[in-house]
This record gives C-alpha cells, sequence and structure tokens, in this order.
C-alpha cells in the first residue's frame, strides 16, 4: 500500500484529502508543521508528500529544504497544494524539487487525487 504523507494545518481539510485517499486505497499520515512532518517521515518513508506552504512555525519551503538532507526524504516526490499563489515561492518549488504546485481553491478534491495518482505511479 502506498503511503502519502500531508503536511497540512487547517485539520479538516487535512482530514478530508485523507478520508478521499484511503478511500483510493492509499495509506495516509498527517502532519501540521515541518519538524512533525520530518519525524512521520523519517519513521514510515512516504511514497509521496502533499505539502502547503502557509504552515506554522516555518515554511512548506523549509521543508523542502530539510528533507534534501534526510536520506530516508530526499528522493519523495512532493506536490505543493497551497492557496499561496506567488510566482517566487512556485519557482523556489520547483528549484527545491517539487514535482508540482497547485492552488488549491482552483482545483476540487477529485482533481487533486488524481494528481496524487499521477505523481505515485
Amino acid at each position: 500500500m502506498k503511503k502519502i504523507l500531508i503536511i497540512e494545518d487547517e485539520k479538516i481539510l487535512s482530514e478530508m484529502y485523507k478520508f478521499k485517499l484511503e478511500k483510493e486505497g492509499f495509506e495516509v499520515l498527517n502532519a501540521m508543521e515541518v519538524d512533525e512532518a520530518i519525524e512521520i517521515g523519517k519513521a514510515n518513508k512516504p511514497d509521496l508528500v502533499v505539502l502547503d506552504i502557509l504552515l506554522p512555525k516555518e515554511s512548506g519551503i523549509n521543508y523542502l529544504i530539510k528533507m534534501k538532507n534526510i536520506e530516508e526524504l530526499k528522493d519523495v516526490p512532493v506536490l505543493v497544494l497551497s492557496n499561496f499563489d506567488d510566482n517566487e515561492t512556485k519557482n523556489k518549488s520547483f528549484e527545491l524539487g517539487a514535482k508540482d504546485y497547485l492552488i488549491k481553491s482552483n482545483h476540487d478534491p477529485k482533481e487533486i487525487v488524481e494528481k496524487i495518482k499521477e505523481l505515485i505511479k
């Protein structure tokens, strides 16, 4: 079973994506901030990370920077899923290895699940 780590501080969104992805047969792990995500990721080696940019304490960009130095996480693909629509942040995300950058409000949950399935193949 493929594992997905969702790093999202809005609990209702995190739980909704967890529910939808579990219905599709994925194991889903949730984290609300960067340090928690690093610990969960190291312990569980996800197959894909879904990352919000605007998080408490540290941004999703910091997660992308930190994961590159962690053996268990450095090769895990990342889908950025945020409402932070800023070209500089998008470009930085791609420079740091994000596979895609989706704006939450532009995609319904079904489209996001389809994108996750595409990236995890």
